[in-house]
């Protein structure tokens, strides 16, 4: 019956099936402000119906009590509270059991350090498609146990993002698994759609799920470098330029990654 669909409409298909079929998310909101607490809760009520909400609290260290006795799936977590921010309340909880969604009203402070732990978060004020959407990735997630590696990492990074301006590990999460390494040990990404393939040093290779866009704008600061709309390569990794046969990048693997016309110029800048 599926095979009859247009691909939109067999995803539209098992989107329903999985939100038929999934159990309730328990829910908690911590935000200092009412009116975003409050909105909030409103979206997850009438656009998440599987999301229960079964506490709200605007004061951190109230939350922090109360998550340490119960049992919740999913923090929506507000970054910018006075007296205890959204990462000082994690450092608080002794065990982190549950995933985490930040919400912030900024693109700044701890955002490097979330995106490179692999965690999810939200910018105020929160759109309805973009909520659904975290909502989606938190019931598709097929890992189990690994919220407390990331926030471990996220809480590593934030350190390191204080002492040298740059967080330390990306987290590169797969179905399979879930592994903390240093933006060095990446030689290149390539686009795969929606999805990226990151190839090690080592010469292992992983498929993550996410676009080469949230790699490029992670690993820019390490010395990496989009030459094509399809790769992005660490340019420490890199042996030589041949600008011959429309010119590409020679790595010390001995892999040729090509270099768009547009790209060449800055390029240059490298050597």
């Amino acid at each position: 019956m599926i095979a009859n669909y247009s691909r939109t409409s067999q995803r539209q298909y098992l989107s329903t099936l999985l939100t038929l079929s999934s159990p309730m998310v328990r829910a908690v909101i911590l935000d200092d402000e009412p009116n975003s607490l409050e909105t909030l809760q409103w979206k997850l009520e009438n656009f998440c119906p599987k999301v229960e909400i079964v506490a709200t609290f605007s004061a951190p260290m109230e939350a922090v009590k109360w998550l340490q006795k119960n049992p919740v799936d999913l923090l929506f977590l507000d970054i910018e509270m006075p007296n205890m921010n959204g990462f000082e309340v994690l450092e608080e909880l002794e065990n982190i059991p549950f995933n985490v969604i930040f919400t912030t009203a900024y693109d700044n402070y701890g955002i490097q350090a979330v995106k490179f732990s692999a965690l999810d978060y939200l910018l105020k004020p929160i759109r309805n498609k973009e909520l659904v959407e975290a909502v989606e990735r938190y019931q598709n997630k097929t890992q189990s146990g690994h919220s407390e590696v990331q926030i471990a990492n996220l809480l590593q990074n934030l350190k390191s993002e204080a002492q040298t301006g740059l967080p330390a590990k990306i987290t590169l999460a797969t179905q399979e698994s879930l592994e903390l390494v240093a933006p060095h040990e990446i030689v290149y990404c390539k686009s795969e759609s929606n999805y990226t393939m990151v190839y090690l040093a080592d010469g292992r290779k992983k498929l993550i799920s996410r676009t080469l866009r949230d790699f490029e704008q992670m690993l820019e600061p390490f010395s990496f470098y989009r030459p094509h709309n399809s790769y992005l390569v660490n340019m420490n990794e890199v042996r030589r330029y041949v600008k011959t046969e429309g010119g590409y990048l020679e790595m010390k693997d001995a892999t040729q990654i090509p270099v768009s016309k547009s790209k060449k110029e800055r390029l240059m800048g490298f050597f």
